[in-house]
């Protein structure tokens, strides 16, 4: 955990306040507000099918090097959930795909005030052919549920969010709404359950 002295809004000592049930960093001076909820990271992958084979890539640095597993990685603090997990997927395997529906989410929490949020998405192929980077990524592929049972090191929610893709029908996850509340607002983005 960040040990925060001063407030990142207005640069004055923090305190601490009653807020929410407990005791929070916060900041004293008039009109600033800025109250420390903890520390919060946003992870996203795609499941990528082409068939009955599901895209994966071989981590080739640590924690977990070797093994293999959806394209993923950290949503931005200014970056929209659906473009970063297009990005990722294009970033770490070279192909291009586009956001169906959402699949599942994890919740960690990974220590005192701070907690990760994993958002699974299924992502339809748009054109390209899987290629990594060598250093990051080791190695990419499409691989069926067979062939992955004889590969050594698939990690396991990558393992179980491509079963849910394959089971689920298409389009039955969670899909953007583009009308919902807020549609119009810049940086919104809101998924819910199919119609």
């Amino acid at each position: 955990m960040t040990i925060m002295n001063y407030c990142p809004k207005c640069a004055a000592p923090l305190t601490t306040k009653f807020d929410g049930g407990r005791e929070r960093s916060a900041c004293p001076a008039d009109g600033c507000g800025f109250i420390h909820f903890g520390e919060f990271s946003i992870g996203c992958a795609g499941v990528v099918l082409q068939d009955d084979r599901a895209l994966l890539v071989q981590r080739g640095w640590q924690p977990f090097a070797g093994s293999w597993q959806i394209p993923g990685g950290y949503v931005e603090h200014d970056e929209p959930l659906a473009e970063a997990v297009e990005r990722e997927v294009l970033e770490e395997a070279g192909v291009t795909a586009v956001v169906r529906d959402v699949l599942a989410f994890r919740h960690l929490l990974g220590g005192p005030g701070s907690t990760n949020m994993y958002v699974v998405f299924r992502l339809e192929l748009v054109g390209g052919e899987p290629k990594c980077d060598g250093d990051e990524i080791k190695d990419v592929g499409f691989f069926t549920l067979p062939e992955m049972e004889r590969m050594e090191a698939v990690q396991g929610l990558s393992k179980w969010a491509i079963e849910k893709a394959l089971l689920v029908p298409h389009g039955r996850g969670l899909l953007r709404d583009h009308l919902g509340p807020g549609a119009n607002r810049p940086g919104w983005q809101l998924f819910g359950v199919p119609h």
